[in-house]
């Protein structure tokens, strides 16, 4: 028993093989191991960086906070006037570029208003609503300068423009659940015109766009100056069903 004991014992002492390890190889392979585990958190951070980054790029483009909303009240032809400016403002602005730059159409001599968009009211009687309430604004973008007009008229009854004008291009009605609506596209010397007018229970609602960034006047051919209105006609009509246009 003595005799085995001894031969596995010089066995297990004499011909073990070598472990391979050394006081400065193992401090050398915890280093090794340290470098390995901090380059592997670097990398990982900068992956985290890099998703953080691609994530605010990619996220979607958020649209402009709306303003306050219009007023309400139409008890007085002031109150009237502020509230459909600012209908009317709010819906052509938000078919323009927001880089174009908007200017009043004036007449000589007169001071245009703070917003260019403010209608005048021509009375034609004493209730608030009992105006003709106009305004035109000249749009200039990088196609050139144009326009886009409004008026509306206090009545429940009278159609809108015929077809069949001089220098019409298209015309056709269309019946909307507001009322009946009629869309044309016209000439006037050079300038094209898109219009549309929608017959409301209480008024007649009417926009137009021209190629010419000049005041429209009756029997003046305008001079063209964008190769198209700055408005499309579809637009247009956009624009005639904007709810609050009523008086």
């Amino acid at each position: 028993m003595e005799d085995v004991r001894s031969a596995l014992t010089a066995y297990v002492t004499e011909g073990e093989p070598p472990l391979g390890l050394s006081t400065s190889g193992v401090l050398a392979s915890a280093r090794r191991s340290r470098r390995q585990h901090l380059l592997t958190g670097a990398v990982a951070l900068v992956v985290v960086a890099l998703a953080l980054g691609l994530a605010v790029v990619v996220l979607p483009h958020r649209a402009p906070v709306a303003g306050p909303p219009c007023p309400s009240s139409s008890d007085t032809r002031s109150a009237l006037v502020d509230r459909l400016s600012c209908v009317v403002g709010k819906a052509v602005r938000s078919l323009l570029d927001p880089e174009a730059q908007i200017t009043r159409l004036t007449i000589p001599g007169e001071t245009p208003p703070e917003d260019p968009f403010h209608l005048i009211a021509d009375a034609i009687g004493d209730a608030p609503g009992e105006a003709i309430f106009h305004m035109g604004v000249r749009v200039t973008d990088s196609l050139g300068s144009g326009s886009v007009y409004v008026l509306i008229l206090p009545t429940g009854n009278a159609g809108g423009p015929p077809c069949g004008e001089p220098d019409e291009i298209t015309c056709r009605t269309e019946p909307t659940p507001q009322g009946t609506m009629w869309l044309s596209t016209l000439r006037t010397g050079d300038a094209v015109k898109n219009r549309v007018a929608l017959a409301v229970p209480n008024a007649l609602v009417q926009f137009w766009s021209t190629s010419s960034g000049v005041l429209e006047q009756k029997d003046v051919h305008l001079p063209e100056q964008r190769p198209e209105p700055t408005l499309t006609l579809a637009q247009v009509r956009q624009l005639a069903l904007t709810p609050g246009l009523g008086l």
